[in-house]
């Protein structure tokens, strides 16, 4: 017969346990059965149960038989009913963070000891940089040749020999680069498939005196003569001149840097201490100077969606514009910004990034309000008269003049 008992505190535990136990006997032992429940049974000697079994036995001398009742499991699950209509898709989730550091050189190693560099890569005081869509290319001044990148790994492609003449501007239309020789007074058109030379542009009607800064505006490429202060325009089609606007058509005094902004050529005037604004059918639209520009050997020039970004050499400042109607929006300068010698500039989406030459580090501003982020230096970025700066979709590629390299950081 039987015995049962009221179990103690300890006795509980273990039962409870065990129940848990049994339930899952019992639904791996019984998946087709249709007991609902089983009785279980088990010897009791100081608070702990052994024995346990669906059958009745007997218990050794001094302990005690125990049983209890635990549910079975559920029934076999019904057939599925039939499948509703596909829900409508979910909001995509925004784009994710690399999982490298937010800013280090070079992506496969993280490592400042893979700074592009050395005799394979051609640098020789690497100018200007633009990216192509899945290459980068560099202008090689004073090797008078262009080297090419795999955007993915930094690789080298090739570097090509011929024809340049102080390569220092260049710019991508969708299938040609544009390289502008500032000692050969021409233009070098590249097949950005494959690096094949097209045509050499040059001669009296073109007026290139010293070509330096490059840009397509989606039909045109415009072209600045710092030493003939014009600005040159080309049909990007067939590299036939289209004009050139004279010095006094536009106030020009040196003119560097260009960009478009979707509507408008910006130009700045290295030695007018101004900027000139061209309308899209090529008509002056405004040269803007004055203190209240804050303008100091303004260099290099970028659009960020809406408004246009201006370095000054003079005075290591940044001048920011209204794209819009060319008003004064703000003028960035002081120590914290870390501007020394501002050169090359570039908008990656969110953030301005401003290479210093003198400083041998790049300045990164929030371009919504202008507030500085970060400035990177240091001898790990390899960073030597930083100059050049292009952004490739993640990451930023930066020449160095003075230290024949590259240097690859990463955009947040």
């Amino acid at each position: 017969m039987l015995t049962r008992k009221v179990l103690s505190r300890p006795a509980v535990a273990a039962l409870l346990v065990l129940t848990v136990a049994a339930a899952v006997f019992a639904v791996s032992a019984a998946a087709t059965s249709t007991t609902t429940t089983s009785t279980f049974y088990a010897c009791l000697f100081k608070g702990t149960l052994s024995k346990v079994s669906t059958a009745a036995h007997k218990c050794p001398t001094g302990y005690s038989v125990v049983s209890w009742n635990a549910v079975g499991p559920p029934g076999a699950p019904g057939s599925p009913g039939a499948k509703g209509a596909p829900g409508a898709p979910g909001t995509p989730g925004a784009p994710g963070r690399d999982g490298s550091p937010s800013i280090c050189i070079l992506v496969t190693l993280c490592t400042w000891g893979s700074n592009f560099s050395g005799g394979s890569y051609g640098f020789s005081a690497p100018t200007a940089i633009a990216f192509d869509g899945a290459h980068l290319w560099v202008t090689n001044r004073t090797a008078d040749t262009v080297t090419e990148l795999n955007a993915s790994d930094g690789s080298w492609v090739r570097t090509i020999v011929n024809p340049f003449n102080q390569p220092t501007g260049i710019a991508f239309d969708g299938t040609h680069l544009w390289v502008t020789n500032s000692g050969g007074d021409s233009v070098t058109e590249l097949n950005a498939s494959n690096g094949a030379w097209v045509q050499n542009y040059f001669g009296s009607s073109y007026a290139f005196d010293y070509p330096d800064a490059i840009a397509f505006d989606g039909t045109h490429l415009w072209v600045t003569n710092s030493n003939g202060s014009t600005l040159t325009e080309m049909n990007a089609s067939d590299g036939s001149w289209v004009n050139t606007y004279p010095t006094w058509f536009g106030a020009f005094n040196s003119p560097s840097g260009v960009a478009f902004d979707g509507t408008h050529i910006w130009v700045t005037n290295l030695a007018g201490n101004s900027v000139t604004e061209f309308g899209s059918n090529a008509t002056w639209v405004g040269t803007l100077s004055g203190g209240s520009y804050g303008f100091n050997d303004p260099y290099a020039v970028a659009f960020d969606g809406s408004h246009v970004w201006v370095t000054n050499r003079g005075d290591d400042t940044v001048t920011e514009l209204k794209a819009s109607d060319g008003s004064w929006i703000r003028t960035l300068s002081g120590g914290s910004y870390g501007f020394n010698d501002p050169d090359g500039i570039a908008f990656d989406g969110s953030h301005i990034w401003v290479t210093n030459a003198g400083g041998n580090s790049v300045t990164e501003l929030k371009a919504s309000d202008g507030s500085w982020v970060q400035t990177i230096s240091g001898g790990s970025y390899g960073f030597s008269q930083a100059a050049g700066i292009a952004f490739d979709g993640t990451h930023l590629w930066v020449t160095n003049l003075n230290g024949n390299s590259v240097t690859e950081i990463f955009s947040h």
